[in-house]
């Protein structure tokens, strides 16, 4: 790379490394990041009076210093440098100021085995994970996944989840969730895992999931509108049904000719609300509606108006009274 930038190659090489770079994904966009910065360094004469040989020195003391140096090199070697290895020096000069594309060498490799907790108590927590994909945690959920995911995209969750993955054909992406392991590339599914349960479900909106169980490899391909779930070490697939399934996440919810103690039911999972009914006869009620993106407060409104009751609440207690 440090050649072809440099204008050392001749027009077969130049060739030759183009349609390599072009047929590697991961390198074409480091040598357009390369590129950019180069032209820059180029076009700033501040840039020019830059000594590459002492940055050299400066970088092998500090690799030295943290102990990432396998070889030592001699002292009276570095006056030596092939001319491509002055050039690279100058690359990391100028990395070294600045230039994102250092997150793909030393600082990233040296914290690839740290990992982050994230956890969902009351409400819904949003985490974006290192390669842009989003998870929606349900509440009591928790997700352990790493710093960064130059190792592999692999995550492990406990209780309930929506994923939103990045498409990436060449690492899969891994949800870990007790006994079973989601295999993707890129989709949206749901994972669920109770906390008086060993089971898990998965509820696939768009793309495909691989569920497995992990101790007898058995698995299972979802499509969108499916879903499958554990049965001791047996997995089951089917349609999925309930179109409030994920209500609890997107705050879409459809009733028809429903019973009101499981709309309420329904409510107070998504909403994490509780919802007191107790000097009301909520036999043979039942309604028909539905909602998109309302508050929980708004929606007992017109549960309150059509049934003649009066809603009232305290933080996230609500009353329904006669």
């Amino acid at each position: 790379m440090a050649r072809f930038l440099a204008g050392e190659m001749n027009m077969k090489e130049e060739i030759a490394f183009r349609k390599h770079a072009e047929s590697d994904q991961k390198q074409l966009s480091e040598l357009k990041k390369m590129e950019k910065s180069w032209t820059y360094f180029e076009e700033n004469p501040s840039g020019k009076r830059w000594n590459p040989g002492k940055a050299w020195d400066q970088l092998h003391n500090r690799l030295d210093q943290d102990g990432l140096l396998a070889d030592q090199i001699p002292p009276g070697d570095k006056r030596n440098m092939l001319p491509a290895l002055r050039i690279a020096a100058t690359i990391i000069l100028i990395l070294a100021v600045g230039i994102p594309a250092l997150y793909f060498g030393l600082i990233r490799n040296s914290d690839h085995k740290s990992t982050h907790t994230s956890y969902a108590d009351a409400e819904i927590h949003t985490v974006d994970l290192p390669d842009g994909s989003r998870v929606y945690l349900n509440a009591g959920a928790k997700i352990t996944y790493p710093s960064s995911f130059n190792q592999g995209r692999d995550v492990k969750l406990t209780g309930e989840a929506f994923f939103e993955v990045m498409s990436d054909p060449v690492h899969p992406f891994t949800v870990r969730s007790g006994k079973v392991v989601i295999s993707v590339i890129g989709t949206s599914f749901n994972v669920k895992q109770s906390k008086h349960s060993p089971e898990v479900e998965v509820y696939v909106t768009s793309g495909k999931v691989k569920m497995s169980v992990e101790e007898t490899g058995q698995f299972i391909t979802l499509e969108p509108g499916e879903m499958g779930h554990t049965q001791s070490e047996n997995l089951n697939q089917k349609n999925q049904e309930d179109p409030n399934y994920i209500s609890w996440k997107t705050k879409d919810f459809k009733f028809v000719d429903a019973e009101l103690t499981e709309v309420l039911r329904e409510l107070e999972e998504s909403y994490h609300v509780s919802i007191h009914t107790d000097d009301v006869d909520l036999e043979d009620k039942k309604i028909t509606t539905s909602y998109s993106e309302q508050s929980i407060d708004a929606i007992l409104e017109t549960i309150g108006t059509a049934f003649g009751l009066n809603v009232s609440h305290q933080n996230k207690v609500y009353y329904l009274t006669n």
